[in-house]
């Protein structure tokens, strides 16, 4: 009887840790807020903490004039509300970002109290960039981040395979179906599988419309009940973290 109670009091404390250690994060598009005010990214916060999100993930470009100003405002609102914030390097936008401007960020802003952290390192992620995968062998001595990319043109095998022992778990974009099929888990699956027990960010996402000439993409993926669906997949692999592909991505309408 005892040692069915203490049985019951472990699984109820493995638990609480579980939900203690996953969060959920939104991808915020840090191009965007070039008009922003302290007042619009506290607003913007305070909605996010409503939603139990636990913390914008910055997509930068390289060399996007709104980096710099946007960051010091995105800070102090961030301290001032108790939200968190992280970088997500953006490879893809204006091509790679130079290692030692990568050092540079996380050295000036990883301290931050509003820096979100995991394990006690300073978390960061990509929007691709595995070309530059050998990058973060130096970045990641240097800094002691947490590095969670996003190389999903390379899959979750390729992707571990780019720099082995370089990322501590992996992203994925995967969050939409394709053509008129339902959204299934097969592609979060093989990142489970390859991952072997090492984290995985799980995408979350409601839609995708885009018409961007510019880009070379105009197409609808199916997203009729995606936001449903996708949230019970997420509750069904419990991955540590679930990162909502977006806040504002406009252009792309999620």
């Amino acid at each position: 009887m005892r040692a069915a109670v203490l049985l019951g009091v472990l699984s109820l404390w493995l638990g609480a840790c579980r939900v203690q250690a996953a969060a959920v994060f939104a991808h915020f598009m840090v191009t965007n807020s070039e008009n922003f005010t302290t007042y619009d990214w506290e607003i913007n916060m305070k909605f996010a903490q409503q939603a139990h999100i636990d913390a914008f993930a910055l997509n930068m470009a390289y060399g996007d004039a709104t980096n710099e100003p946007s960051l010091a405002l995105a800070f102090e609102a961030a301290n001032v509300r108790g939200f968190q914030l992280f970088f997500s390097f953006d490879y893809a936008g204006n091509g790679a970002w130079p290692k030692a401007t990568v050092i540079d960020y996380i050295d000036q802003y990883g301290s931050n109290s509003a820096y979100y952290h995991y394990k006690g390192k300073p978390f960061v992620s990509t929007f691709e960039g595995p070309s530059s995968a050998p990058d973060w062998i130096d970045i990641k001595k240097k800094t002691g981040c947490y590095f969670v990319p996003d190389w999903s043109s390379l899959g979750a095998k390729a992707a571990l395979e780019a720099s082995p022992g370089v990322p501590d778990g992996l992203f994925s974009w995967a969050a939409w179906p394709w053509g008129p099929n339902d959204m299934d888990t097969y592609v979060d699956a093989s990142y489970m599988e390859y991952l072997d027990g090492r984290p995985y960010m799980m995408p979350v996402s409601p839609w995708f419309y885009t018409n961007l000439p510019g880009y070379k993409k105009n197409w609808v993926w199916n997203g009729d009940h995606l936001w449903h669906d996708r949230w019970k997949q997420a509750l069904y692999l419990q991955p540590e973290w679930v990162e909502i592909i977006s806040w504002n991505d406009y252009g792309e309408s999620h």
